[in-house]
């Protein structure tokens, strides 16, 4: 049982790590012209009442790169679990650090759950008259963690809610240190 807070947090971004992948791909693939034929939108263009479904930031080219590239992160964990073990612990001062396992099948739903999370708060924003790019504190930083670690409920049959409220707490930090950082590369219009 882990008990040190920096252990907790290690853990829960060893975990939630391929979803993390998944969600910060799709700006990223955005921008690659050879791409542009995925990029059409998830909803076809299609409104439920009234308003679009998803959006037009909701694309196949990003759902497809952004799972595969949590399903190929988490496949990097599982090759160099051990060896990542060893690498925490020594910095940690030889503190006895146990990663949870990742295996393919575990990051594939972490990652389709990270997207499918995005996807339901761009539907909630849509549905709330918010366009795309319109801000929603907390909507924005954890719609995908709720769907990563909901799907994986379904695979691994519990929850672990110790990492989940780690994950709650850090993962605003660190998607709004990242948005920040993708604005200023101009990888996003908003640093939001």
């Amino acid at each position: 049982m882990i008990f040190d807070m920096d252990l907790r947090v290690i853990d829960a971004l060893w975990f939630i790590l391929p979803a993390y992948f998944a969600n910060s791909i799709p700006v990223n693939v955005s921008k690659i012209k050879k791409l542009e034929w995925l990029g059409k939108p998830i909803d076809g263009g299609r409104e439920f009442l009234g308003e679009r479904i998803f959006g037009d930031g909701k694309t196949w080219r990003g759902l497809i790169f952004g799972v595969g590239g949590g399903t190929l992160a988490g496949l990097i964990q599982q090759n160099i679990h051990l060896d990542a073990e060893l690498f925490l612990s020594s910095i940690l001062g030889n503190r006895l650090l146990t990663l949870p396992q990742m295996t393919v099948e575990l990051a594939f739903i972490l990652a389709l759950g990270a997207l499918l999370g995005d996807l339901v708060a761009s539907f909630i924003k849509r549905q709330s008259g918010l366009k795309r790019g319109d801000p929603a504190p907390l909507l924005d930083q954890l719609d995908f963690v709720f769907g990563a670690v909901f799907l994986s409920w379904f695979m691994l049959y519990k929850i672990d809610y110790p990492r989940f409220y780690v994950l709650m707490v850090i993962t605003p930090v660190i998607h709004l240190l990242g948005n920040i950082i993708a604005w200023m590369l101009k990888l996003k219009k908003t640093p939001w």
